[in-house]
């Protein structure tokens, strides 16, 4: 059994990475000197990702980010995948610190407007040049094209009732939410005032969305464009197509820290890629071939100066199987 003193800390800066909807899904479980690593079944999202694609993508960055803790500790870790659910990891020899580990406690999703920035033009120019995983857009025409392609995409999804409700399912839109501080997205990481939290509730209502819809409301009340087109670039972030989706969300993590250490505020677009018309005519437009899979895309840019919420997240107790 590994020592708790060891294993706690690397689960819990582990933890720290994203996943969809910020269910966490990752479970740790100590078994003969190993960490047995599996998903929780109960936070499945049978409507928005019934493939489990997503899941696997999310457990792939919480590996991630355990191998990356424990280098912190000088401690390498063999990743050893067994399937989309389950991993064993063991901790072996002698690592060298990650250059991203500093990165880790930094890197937020930021779902505002950004600000104008020479550094942050200048910061995605540079990373164009170093990540082939990237097609960068920062033209204003293209991005705002691409801010016209999201909200038809998210329209799309939005008219789905049981998507609805599956996404309302993991949202927290008062602080008076049981899970406000423990997963899923609270008002406050997605950048909603009180007054803006309680209109998402009610739009979002079977019923009355699809009235307002019928009034053509609707898409102005979900719509994202002027956020999306204050992005100093927006990154289509694709990997090979045959890729197991746990390796994808390993890459995944590394590049979203790789904004962070940038100086990058980021937001992941992903109905973009989930969305058939709308990954299509990316994948059309930029010259994606059959090869390689668009993953997500990312608004980029400057956040304005503002106080960090902490990122909800479960107790380790929830976490660690014993």
């Amino acid at each position: 059994m590994l020592d708790p003193r060891v294993l706690r800390p690397l689960v819990a800066e582990a933890s720290l990475a994203p996943s969809v909807h910020n269910i966490q899904p990752t479970r740790w479980r100590p078994e003969d000197g190993r960490v047995v690593v599996t998903a929780d079944p109960a936070r499945r999202l049978p409507i928005g990702n019934p493939e489990g694609r997503d899941i696997a993508v999310s457990h792939g960055c919480a590996v991630e980010g355990f191998r990356i803790a424990a280098a912190s500790q000088g401690l390498a870790v063999e990743v050893a995948p067994d399937g989309s659910d389950v991993a064993v990891l063991t901790l072996k020899g002698v690592a060298e610190v990650d250059p991203l580990a500093a990165f880790v406690g930094a890197r937020r999703t930021y779902r505002g407007r950004f600000e104008a920035s020479p550094s942050a033009r200048d910061a995605c120019a540079r990373l164009a040049e170093t990540c082939p995983d990237l097609v960068m857009l920062q033209e204003q025409e293209a991005i705002a094209d691409l801010a016209a392609l999201y909200d038809d995409a998210s329209l799309r999804w939005f008219r789905r009732a049981d998507y609805r409700a599956e996404l309302v399912s993991w949202m927290r839109l008062s602080r008076r939410h049981a899970d406000w501080a423990r997963d899923g997205l609270n008002a406050e990481a997605m950048a909603m005032s009180p007054l803006e939290a309680a209109g998402a509730g009610l739009v979002l209502r079977p019923g009355v969305f699809e009235a307002l819809d019928k009034v053509g409301l609707a898409r102005a009340l979900v719509a994202e464009a002027p956020i999306v087109r204050s992005a100093t670039a927006v990154a289509l972030f694709h990997r090979p197509a045959d890729e197991p989706p746990f390796e994808t969300g390993r890459r995944f993590y590394r590049v979203w820290l790789a904004f962070t250490q940038a100086g990058l505020s980021a937001s992941p677009m992903a109905v973009l890629a989930d969305d058939e018309a709308a990954s299509a005519s990316l994948r059309a437009a930029y010259g994606l071939g059959l090869d390689r899979r668009l993953i997500t895309a990312f608004r980029l840019g400057l956040a304005p100066a503002r106080r960090q919420p902490p990122k909800p997240r479960l107790p380790l107790e929830s976490l660690i199987l014993l």
